[in-house]
């Protein structure tokens, strides 16, 4: 029994926020210090704490839901790349061809006989849903076009102004496109032994991200944005599509994995024993964050540095999509505390459940 117990809270435990509410508060705020758009800079220096916000939004408030918020949701924080059994570099752009030629194929990472049910779930999508709210944001400039920006302080303060309406779904879903750029500096979400379990070092996920980023003092933030701000030209901002420079980023984190399963000071591998169709899961064991962070401190500030530096030229991109918009002008206070569940867009939502609707 305290073995069930253990598999079955270790199993919970899977469901890991990529670096944790401090990690992608970190990367969002320091892009909102380095885009370049002169307007969107302007409005983005006054509201990094609001970016922060909206960025956790995807794994907090979102996966408080439940439901289809999860079921949709979820898998799209990640990129199980050894499902299909191809390098990150192989990976197809074309979600919808992704589905076609890999739906029923062999499971390429569980290599006991199972196929692949569904892409989006086992696969996972991570790289398309930073390319769907870029293509929300694109969608709003022929309304912005139309809307005249507030003129008086009853106008600016007016929540259902055409305008004002418009910028907010402009900042929303920048920000919540950022948890997702977020996602992918993480190493263990370009993988699909996202928790180590197959490398002898269970429970590596929420230890890496979470409680060795835990160990930083008050100047996260700044040294990040040094970091960010000394890289020249990087890899994967020269690819032209945000799916491409996404894939490129994939590339440079999934590279990591082994260097830092290598910094991992485990005493003890953990073990994955299946029973009578279960997995039963024991964490390794290992010093506490305290000792790995030493070592692996510059690892994470380069990869949530990498992240800045791609949801920045992101939001610079989606911010020109949308026409330059005068956010200079929307000084409304209202705040997103909450920010409804966004469906993604890039493959048949409502294919099972029409299935399951006919049995």
């Amino acid at each position: 029994m305290k073995h069930l117990l253990a598999g079955l809270i270790l199993l919970m435990s899977t469901q890991a926020f990529a670096w944790g509410g401090r990690g992608h508060d970190t990367i969002c705020r320091v892009a909102s210090f380095l885009v370049k758009e002169p307007g969107l800079k302007e409005y983005l220096q006054h509201k990094p704490q609001m970016m922060g916000h909206l960025c956790n939004m995807p794994d907090f408030y979102w996966k408080s839901l439940g439901g289809e918020a999860n079921k949709l949701g979820n898998p799209a924080h990640f990129i199980d790349i050894e499902v299909i059994g191809l390098d990150v570099k192989d990976i197809p752009v074309d979600y919808k061809k992704l589905i076609a030629d890999y739906t029923g194929k062999p499971n390429k990472f569980k290599n006991d006989g199972s196929t692949i049910k569904s892409i989006p779930q086992e696969f996972g999508s991570s790289w398309w849903r930073v390319d769907q709210f870029m293509r929300i944001i694109a969608g709003l400039e022929k309304e912005f076009a139309l809307a005249t920006p507030p003129a008086n302080f009853k106008e600016e303060q007016n929540n259902d102004l055409p305008y004002n309406k418009l910028a907010y779904q402009l900042v929303t879903s920048m920000g919540l496109m950022g948890h997702f750029v977020g996602d992918n500096c993480q190493p263990f979400h370009t993988t699909a032994d996202y928790d180590g379990y197959a490398a002898g070092h269970g429970g590596i996920h929420a230890y890496f991200e979470d409680a060795v980023v835990g160990q930083f003092d008050g100047d996260l933030d700044y040294l990040v944005l040094k970091e960010a701000r000394a890289m020249k030209k990087p890899e994967f901002l020269k690819p032209k599509t945000p799916i491409e420079k996404m894939k490129v980023l994939s590339v440079i984190s999934n590279k990591e994995i082994p260097k830092i399963l290598k910094l991992d000071p485990i005493k003890k591998k953990s073990t994955l024993v299946k029973e009578k169709g279960m997995e039963i899961k024991t964490a390794a064991e290992r010093e506490p964050a305290s000792v790995a962070f030493k070592k692996m401190k510059p690892y994470i500030v380069t990869e949530m540095a990498r992240g800045a530096v791609l949801l920045a030229n992101l939001w610079d991109e989606a911010y020109a999509s949308a026409g330059k918009p005068k956010l200079g002008a929307y000084k409304s206070y209202k705040y997103p505390f909450t920010v409804d569940f966004v469906a993604p867009d890039y493959f048949d939502t409502t294919e099972k459940s029409d299935k399951e609707e006919k049995k």
